[in-house]
């Protein structure tokens, strides 16, 4: 796949700045990225832009992680040299978590939807205890990501918000939109297993596209993994069409 490298090299500096780890050190164009182990993309190297000039970078990379007992871990995309996956993979790093990026204007996406009663939507500006506590319950994920997500959502500096959708005033689903130079990057869109199926997320999506365009953005874009069918085919019912892939390099320690 490949797209407007412009447009891609934006919005992957968007998702970066909307996902922001706990250290963060750089190499040359690169972000070296550490966060309590807590999600790939918090937790790997951000490649967009040419190698370092540093001949021993990869050295340099492997020592930061290791350094903080994690996997040295690397983010690759259309953006990053087009060696790089190459040397990776001779270097013994495995390809894992393949993605898409998709985006979609909010018009589009509030067409596609209409406005249902079976639901109200909550916004904030700050992810409360009960809204991160809600989203690793819902996710399955251990109670011991708690801290890691904590620093993620408080740091990101652009505008934001994080959206409860309930029924009947019990919570069923969670979102989360930021805004930055008219894109809103929408992430932690999850259902909760008894109410997938029956209109929530297409709810969601509608209240997370509404506040975007009240809020400076007229576009949307959105990660999702590849293999991840019914996200990809509820996406592409609400207008979101790839615009390009990206995937991790992953040293097994």
């Amino acid at each position: 796949m490949s797209g407007d490298t412009k447009l891609i090299r934006l919005i992957e500096e968007l998702a970066a700045n909307g996902w922001p780890a706990y250290i963060q050190q750089t190499l040359g164009a690169w972000r070296l990225r550490a966060n309590m182990d807590v999600t790939k993309r918090a937790n790997s190297v951000y490649t967009s832009g040419p190698f370092p000039e540093h001949g021993e970078w990869l050295d340099i990379v492997e020592d930061f992680y290791r350094r903080r007992s994690l996997s040295p871990c690397f983010h690759i995309s259309e953006t990053s040299p087009a060696e790089l996956d190459g040397i990776l993979d001779s270097a013994g790093y495995r390809k894992d978590s393949a993605c898409f990026t998709m985006v979609a204007s909010c018009g589009e996406v509030m067409d596609r939807s209409v406005e249902s009663d079976l639901f109200t939507s909550e916004f904030a500006g700050e992810a409360s205890s009960e809204w991160i506590h809600a989203f690793i319950r819902l996710e399955g994920y251990s109670p011991g990501r708690y801290e890691g997500y904590v620093h993620i959502f408080s740091m990101i500096g652009p505008k934001k918000a994080f959206v409860i959708l309930r029924e009947h005033g019990e919570l069923i689903a969670l979102g989360t939109a930021v805004v930055e130079r008219g894109w809103a990057g929408l992430s932690n869109i999850v259902v909760a297993p008894e109410h997938r199926g029956k209109g929530a997320a297409i709810a969601l999506l509608r209240s997370l596209a509404d506040w975007s365009l009240r809020n400076g953005a007229d576009q949307l874009y959105l990660q999702v993994l590849k293999d991840n069918s019914p996200a990809l085919s509820l996406y592409r019912k609400m207008g979101f069409t790839p615009l390009y892939e990206y995937h991790y390099r992953l040293l097994d320690t």
